[in-house]
C-alpha cells in the first residue's frame, strides 16, 4: 500500500504561495506530500477504492457537493472511507456552505445577519416579493445563490424585477437563493468597517477586506482594542460550534442601520478559502496569514495523524500580538467526524 501522510487537492500545475509553504511545512515534520490535481485524481480515487493507497490527511480546496458526479467530492469521501481526514470533513461541508440553511441556523443562534427572502428552486420565475419583503429588503438589494461560489450568480444592486430574480436563478436552478438586504458599513477612520474573518483550526484571524476593491488588511491589536473589534471572534467561534468546520472564513460587517451599531454576518461561510497571497495578486491574502494558514493547517494534520485531536482554547492572532479571550469555547475537534 502506498501511503501519504498529506494530501492537498488543488486543480493546476502552478506552485502558488500557499502550496510552496504548505510542501516546506510537511517537509520540516517529514510528512509525505502528494498534490492531486486532474492529471492524478483518477488514478488517486482508484488506489483508495481498491486499497491500494491511503491519505492521512487531505486538505480539500476543489470539492463541489451539489455537482453531479465531482470527481473532488468523490475523492474527499474516499478518503474519509478509507479511514483517514478530510478538512474540511465533507458531510460537515454540504450543509454548512448552503446559505438556504445556515440562513436559519444563525438567526436562531442569535447571531445578526442580514434581513432575507429564501426563496426555493421549485418556485416559479414568476415569484413576486410581498410589499412588507420589499420594505424590509429596501433598494437596491442582494440577490446570491445558496450554493454559489465565486461571486457567481450574484446581483448587487437589484431593484426587484423578475428578470433579475430569474437572471440570478439561471446561473443554477436547481440551487435555492437569497434576497438580501444590502448592508452599508460605518467608516472608522476611513476604512470600510468590513472584514474577512478566518478561523483555522484554534485561530481566528480578522482582516480589513474592502469588499468594493477587494483589498485586505490585517487587523493590529490597537485597532482590535480601539474599535472593539471582540465580537469578530466571538461570531467566528460561535459558527464553527454550529458547523463544527475547522478550516473557513466568513464576512462580517458593521452598521448602524438600526440606531444602534451592531456587527452582521453577510457571507455565512466560506469553506475552501482562497489563499491568493499579495505578493501574487493586489486582491491576495496578506502573506505572512497566508504562511500561518499552512504552517497551522500541517500542525494540526500531524495532531490528528497521532490522534491527539485538536480541541483547544482558541487564539486570536493579530497582525502584531496574539491574544486570548476568555468566553470563546473551544475549537471543533476534526477527529469526531460524522458517520
Amino acid at each position: 500500500m502506498q501511503t501519504f501522510d498529506f494530501g492537498l487537492s488543488w486543480n493546476g500545475n502552478i506552485e502558488e504561495c500557499f502550496i510552496s509553504c504548505l510542501k516546506d511545512a510537511c517537509k520540516k515534520r517529514h510528512f509525505s506530500f502528494v498534490w492531486i490535481s486532474d492529471d492524478n485524481i483518477k488514478h488517486i480515487i482508484k488506489g483508495l477504492e481498491n486499497g491500494q493507497t491511503h491519505i492521512r490527511v487531505l486538505l480539500d480546496t476543489e470539492a463541489t457537493y451539489n455537482k453531479a458526479n465531482d470527481l473532488y467530492a468523490r475523492l474527499c469521501y474516499a478518503v474519509k472511507d478509507a479511514g483517514g481526514s478530510v478538512i474540511n470533513d465533507p458531510d460537515r461541508t454540504k450543509s454548512s456552505i448552503d446559505k438556504s440553511i445556515m440562513h436559519y441556523e444563525l438567526v436562531d443562534a442569535g447571531i445578526n445577519t442580514p434581513y432575507s427572502v429564501v426563496v426555493r428552486n421549485w418556485e416559479p420565475d414568476s415569484f413576486k416579493l410581498t410589499e412588507e419583503e420589499r420594505q424590509k429588503l429596501g433598494t437596491p438589494f442582494i440577490i446570491k445563490p445558496a450554493l454559489g461560489y465565486g461571486q457567481l450568480g450574484v446581483v448587487r444592486d437589484a431593484r426587484g424585477s423578475i428578470k433579475e430574480i430569474a437572471g440570478a436563478r439561471s446561473f443554477d436552478r436547481g440551487d435555492n437563493f437569497l434576497l438580501q438586504e444590502k448592508i452599508v458599513p460605518l467608516t472608522l477612520r476611513g476604512k470600510r468597517a468590513w472584514f474577512r474573518v478566518f478561523n483555522v483550526f484554534d485561530t481566528i484571524i480578522p482582516c480589513w477586506w474592502d469588499d468594493q476593491q477587494n483589498l485586505y488588511e490585517h487587523v493590529f491589536y490597537e485597532e482590535f482594542n480601539r474599535y472593539r473589534l471582540y465580537p469578530l471572534a466571538k461570531i467566528v467561534s460561535r459558527i464553527a460550534d454550529l458547523t463544527r468546520m475547522v478550516w473557513f472564513s466568513t464576512e462580517i460587517a458593521i452598521d448602524k442601520k438600526y440606531g444602534k451599531v451592531r456587527f452582521v454576518a453577510v457571507d455565512y461561510v466560506n469553506d475552501q478559502c482562497d489563499m491568493s497571497a499579495k505578493s501574487e495578486t493586489s486582491s491576495g491574502v496578506p502573506d505572512a496569514v497566508v504562511e500561518y494558514h499552512a504552517a497551522r493547517i500541517v500542525e494540526a494534520a500531524g495532531e490528528m495523524m497521532s490522534e491527539q485531536g485538536v480541541n483547544k482554547r482558541y487564539t486570536i492572532w493579530l497582525k502584531d500580538a496574539s491574544i486570548y479571550l476568555r468566553g470563546l469555547g473551544s475549537s471543533p475537534d476534526l477527529l469526531r467526524q460524522v458517520a
